[in-house]
């Protein structure tokens, strides 16, 4: 049976049992109606799933197949922070953090385009931009060129994969007054391993109900589709959760969730003749033999 609602609902166990509400605190999210949108959380929290063993995609609930696979596309393939190309992809989940100029200022895709490194000009980074496996080189000197973050990620993992470095982050703190919303998800930290490639994905805040179903599942696709461009075996991917919360309006609902029996986890199929990151669509991922239980609609606080 699924491992995954067993790890999720231990996270909605200790949060019922242990976490705290913030009922004297002055929050930020409201609900439509405008009233304060309380949470009870705790801190630091971890999810670990063998992700060469299991995708991490809820089964007491289904949880949509397409929607946060269109995200993290948008976010890492496409590095963009326009709201209007992710609702084209069939995906709103943006849309109520969209500014008059359509996008969510300089947060999540932007800062993967708009940060670089410096990587020494060689024969081999010219043949892997050659080949589409990278899009972002600029020059720099006659010595050293500039790749923005997933573009260094890859040329890593590729030459240096057992370095100890090789993080991405959505958190510049020069650029966090000119977000739509400061980056959730705002860390990545991939590790060549026992040979295999592990990924930690670290969270600052995580809405349980909606945020993190769709992040744990997005987020082990991208870690899949990653390992294989990168001629890596996939290994374990870690969620560490600063802060894991439940919002009263969901509290009864998820309540009611962890008591529901789990299904047999689906399979996951990736397209394998895709070579290039950017390459890489919606229909090149498929979800087999996804078993769950009905939806719970949940309100989204904003």
């Amino acid at each position: 049976m699924s491992k995954a609602d067993l790890i999720y609902d231990s996270v909605i166990k200790d949060i019922i049992a242990n976490g705290k509400w913030d009922t004297e605190a002055p929050v930020r999210t409201r609900w439509k109606d405008n009233s304060p949108a309380y949470t009870k959380s705790i801190l630091d929290a971890k999810m670990k799933f063998d992700n060469s063993n299991e995708i991490p995609l809820l089964t007491k609930k289904r949880v949509p197949r397409k929607d946060p696979v269109n995200e993290i596309l948008w976010i890492w393939r496409d590095k963009s922070n326009d709201v209007r190309k992710l609702r084209d992809m069939g995906c709103t989940v943006w849309d109520e953090w969209e500014r008059e100029d359509h996008t969510i200022g300089k947060a999540y895709g932007w800062q993967l385009a708009n940060k670089f490194r410096k990587v020494r000009y060689s024969k081999k980074l010219q043949n892997m931009v050659n080949d589409r496996e990278l899009n972002s080189i600029k020059p720099f000197d006659n010595e050293f060129v500039l790749l923005d973050q997933v573009d260094w990620l890859l040329y890593t993992l590729k030459t240096n994969p057992y370095s100890r470095r090789i993080k991405t982050t959505l958190w510049s703190v020069e650029d966090l007054d000119d977000m739509a919303l400061e980056p959730c998800v705002y860390e990545t930290h991939w590790q060549v391993w026992d040979g295999k490639l592990n990924l930690t994905v670290n969270i600052r805040s995580n809405d349980m109900g909606l945020g993190n179903p769709y992040n744990i599942y997005q987020y082990s696709i991208l870690h899949r589709l990653i390992s294989q461009i990168t001629n890596h075996k996939v290994g374990t991917i870690c969620f560490n959760i600063d802060n894991a919360h439940i919002y009263d309006r969901h509290l009864d609902k998820l309540t009611e969730q962890i008591e529901r029996c789990e299904y047999e986890a689906p399979t996951i199929e990736i397209n394998p003749n895709v070579k290039s990151f950017y390459d890489f669509t919606i229909n090149d991922i498929r979800v087999i033999n996804y078993k769950h239980g009905e939806p719970i609609k949940l309100e989204v606080a904003i």
